[in-house]
C-alpha cells in the first residue's frame, strides 16, 4: 500500500532550529496529503480533471486526515468506545499538526525515533496554550488526543506534563439552574418541536444524544414510551406520570434505564406528537419521537434517515434560549438533577431514585441490569410515585399559570378521565342546567310563586 503521507527524516525534525513550528512546505520530499492530486490549501477543494474538464471536489480536513490508512485504523478504533470521543481527538490532533506544519506521519515517526524531543514539543506547545489563555479542559483533550496517536505506534510519554488548574470550568462558573419565570418565558419562546426536545431534557432528564445520536442512525422511538397510546388518530398517556425507556444503545453509560416526564412536560410532548399525526405523518412504533423538520431543505449525510443528529437537537434548544438567554442546552438537565436534590432533601424521593433517573450508575442500576431489565412492580410502582411527589420541583412554571386557566386545564383533565357512566351523568346535569329537564324548571317556578 502507498502511503498517502511520505515522511520527512526525523534527523531533519530533531535538528530543526525551530522545532515549535517546524515548516515542511518548501521540502520537495513531502508531498500533498491526498496523493496525485492538485489541492487548494486554502478553499479546501481538490482538483481532479477528467476527458480535459476541470471538475472540483470538496475535501474535508477531516477526509484528508483519514486518507491516512494509519489514521483510519486510530479513528476507527477509538470509535469503537465513542464516535464522539473519536471525532474530538481527530479534530485535536489535526490542531496540533496544523500549528506545527507536519504531517501525521512525521510527528509519529519522531515519537518513535526521539520520544525526548517529541516530549518537548508537546510540552512546548501546552505551556503556549495557556499564555494564550485557553481553557485547562480543552488543553487536557489535545495533550489526550496527542498521546493516543503517538500511543496507536507504542509511542507512551511517560513525562507527567502538568496542566495549571485542570480541573477549572472558566465557561460554566457563573452558570446557574432556570427559575420559574424564566422557564416558563423559555417555553413560551419555544415552536412545537423546541418545546418537546426541552421537556425531554428538562423535565425527564435525558440527555440530548438520547434522542438523536450523533450520526442520526439512532434515537428515541415511539416504542420506548410505552405509557403511550394513540386513540382515535389523537396521541395520548395512559398513565401519569409517563414512563421513557432508555435502550443500552443511546446511554452514555451503556446500560438501559428508565425515567419518567412531568405532567407539563408530557403536554409539551403530546402537543408535538399530535401536531405531526395533523400533519399526516402516522405514528407507528419504529418512528422518531424527535423527527426531522420537513421544512429542512437539505441534510447533508444524514438524508434520509428518520432520526435528527445531536447537534441538530442542541441548536434547536440554543436557538429558542437567544438571544434571551446565554445558558447552555445542557443547563435544562443540570436543571432536571438540582430539582430533584432539592426533592430529595425535602424527603420526596429516595437519592438512588435520582441517581437511576439521570441515567447514572448505581445500586438500582445494578439491579436492574441483574435481573435483565425487570425491576419488582412494586418497586417501579414506588419510583413512579416518587417522581410524581417531586413533580411540583420540576414544573415551576405551574406557580405562574392564570388561575382561571389552571381551572379549565383541571376540568379539562378530569374529563377526560372519567368513567362513561360519569360522563353520562355530567351530561344530565348540564341538560339540566340548560332546560332540558322540564320538570325541575317547573318545580322552581312553584316553590317561587308560594
Amino acid at each position: 500500500m502507498i502511503d498517502p503521507f511520505p515522511s520527512k527524516s526525523s534527523n531533519d525534525l530533531v535538528n530543526c532550529p525551530h522545532r515549535e513550528k517546524l515548516n515542511t512546505g518548501d521540502d520537495p520530499s513531502i508531498s500533498n496529503e491526498i496523493p496525485d492530486e492538485g489541492i487548494d490549501m486554502g478553499k479546501n477543494t481538490t482538483y481532479t480533471t477528467t476527458n480535459n474538464t476541470a471538475k472540483i471536489q470538496k475535501i474535508s480536513k477531516k477526509q484528508r486526515l483519514l486518507a491516512n490508512p494509519d489514521v483510519h485504523r486510530w479513528y476507527k478504533n477509538v470509535a469503537r468506545g465513542s464516535p464522539i470521543t473519536a471525532d474530538v481527538r481527530l479534530r485535536r490532533l489535526r490542531k496540533f499538526l496544523e500549528d506545527h506544519d507536519i504531517t501525521p506521519m512525521q510527528f509519529a515517526e519522531l515519537g518513535m525515533k526521539d520520544i525526548r524531543t517529541a516530549t518537548d514539543l508537546l510540552q512546548d506547545y501546552i505551556t503556549r496554550l495557556e499564555e494564550n489563555g485557553n481553557a485547562p479542559q480543552y488543553i487536557k483533550g489535545l495533550l489526550t488526543s496527542v498521546k493516543s496517536w503517538l500511543r496507536h505506534f507504542d509511542v507512551e510519554i511517560k513525562r507527567k506534563i502538568k496542566i495549571k488548574n485542570i480541573d477549572s470550568t472558566p465557561t460554566l462558573e457563573n452558570e446557574r439552574v432556570p427559575e420559574g419565570n424564566e422557564l416558563a418565558e423559555l417555553f413560551n419562546r419555544a415552536n412545537m418541536r423546541q418545546g418537546a426536545i426541552m421537556a425531554l431534557i428538562g423535565k425527564s432528564g435525558l440527555r440530548p444524544e438520547v434522542l438523536g445520536n450523533y450520526d442520526a442512525s439512532d434515537g428515541l422511538s415511539i416504542r420506548d414510551l410505552p405509557d403511550l397510546a394513540i386513540i382515535q388518530g389523537l396521541a395520548v398517556f395512559t398513565r401519569s406520570p409517563a414512563k421513557i425507556v432508555v435502550r443500552r444503545t443511546l446511554s452514555k453509560a451503556r446500560h438501559e434505564y428508565f425515567t419518567f416526564i412531568t405532567d407539563l412536560g408530557g403536554k409539551r410532548l403530546l402537543a408535538y406528537l399530535n401536531q405531526r399525526i395533523m400533519d399526516g405523518d402516522s405514528l407507528g412504533p419504529e418512528s422518531p419521537v424527535i423527527a426531522p423538520s420537513k421544512l429542512t431543505r437539505w441534510r447533508g449525510n444524514n438524508i434520509g434517515k428518520k432520526f435528527v443528529k445531536t447537534q441538530v437537537i442542541v441548536d434547536d434548544v440554543r436557538t429558542a434560549m437567544r438571544p434571551r438567554f446565554t445558558w447552555r442546552p445542557y443547563v435544562l438537565r443540570a436543571y432536571f438533577d438540582t430539582q430533584l436534590l432539592i426533592a430529595e432533601s425535602r424527603g420526596k424521593i429516595a437519592h438512588d431514585f435520582r441517581v437511576f433517573f439521570m441515567g447514572h450508575r448505581g445500586s438500582i442500576e445494578s439491579k436492574y441490569t441483574t435481573n435483565k431489565g425487570i425491576l419488582p412492580k412494586i418497586l417501579t410502582d414506588e419510583m413512579r410515585d416518587a417522581f410524581k411527589r417531586s413533580e411540583e420541583f420540576l414544573d415551576l412554571e405551574k406557580a405562574t399559570e392564570d388561575p382561571l386557566e389552571k381551572q379549565k386545564e383541571d376540568a379539562k383533565t378530569k374529563i377526560e378521565t372519567m368513567r362513561p357512566e360519569e360522563l353520562a351523568r355530567v351530561l344530565e346535569l348540564l341538560s339540566d342546567l340548560r332546560g332540558g329537564n322540564t320538570s325541575s324548571e317547573s318545580q322552581r317556578q312553584t316553590s317561587l310563586s308560594n
